[in-house]
């Protein structure tokens, strides 16, 4: 195999660390354990940090994160960017469109915002999001999977559910909470593995996000299975 260049696109999980509203703190603490050992005891939520929803997330009788095969978590990507997009200003869907040729069916499209360098201020939770109308061409494309580098794929200040409704209802999981997308070249072909931690019947579970540049065809792995 031939040497690829990776991007580590995960916001790392400490202490206080943002969350949405109402979501569990996240507290590392140390655990009681016989020295000379150490454990640190883990409080989060299944939407901590860099995260994937499950359509359990939004819907009672959705599929949760076991419910996928590990396949759904390697998938080519590209990269589209939106760097100058204000506060809660919506996604547009022209540039989707544009890109429509590279949006191959269970392909992950990643929405470089640049919106993580904002990450641990108050502004982080007044984020772009997607309009009804990027969320149709998304469907439409036929992908298997959404990120973003915000904390959300809805407007937070506004409260919207139209882009997890309408993407988890099409089985397009969604990806939270990702850094580094701008530093992504949006010409290359990558190759996005997002694997969740294996808890049964979970909504969402963090990830250990990370894009490859990928030069070989996108047939060899597919996110469609399952």
């Amino acid at each position: 195999m031939s040497a690829m260049r990776c991007y580590d696109l995960s916001q790392p999980i400490e202490s206080a660390m943002p969350v949405f509203p109402g979501d569990p703190e996240v507290r590392l603490e140390p655990s009681s354990a016989l020295a000379p050992w150490r454990v640190t005891r883990l409080t989060l939520g299944s939407h901590s940090g860099t995260h994937v929803d499950a359509p359990a997330h939004y819907f009672s009788d959705g599929r949760s994160i076991t419910d996928y095969p590990v396949e759904r978590f390697f998938v080519p990507a590209v990269v589209i960017p939106f760097p100058e997009l204000g506060e809660d200003e919506p996604i547009p869907a022209a540039p989707l469109l544009r890109m429509q040729e590279r949006l191959r069916p269970g392909s992950a499209v990643l929405l470089a915002t640049g919106w993580d360098r904002y990450w641990g201020t108050e502004r982080y939770f007044r984020h772009p999001f997607l309009s009804e109308e990027a969320v149709d061409a998304l469907v439409a494309a036929g992908v298997g999977l959404v990120g973003i580098d915000a904390l959300n794929v809805d407007s937070t200040v506004r409260g919207t559910e139209h882009a997890h409704a309408r993407l988890l209802g099409a089985d397009v999981l969604i990806v939270e909470n990702l850094r580094g997308l701008a530093e992504l070249p949006p010409s290359q072909n990558y190759l996005f593995v997002c694997l969740p931690l294996a808890v049964r019947g979970a909504d969402g579970a963090p990830v250990r996000a990370v894009a490859c540049e990928w030069d070989g065809e996108a047939e060899r792995v597919s996110g469609t299975s399952g």
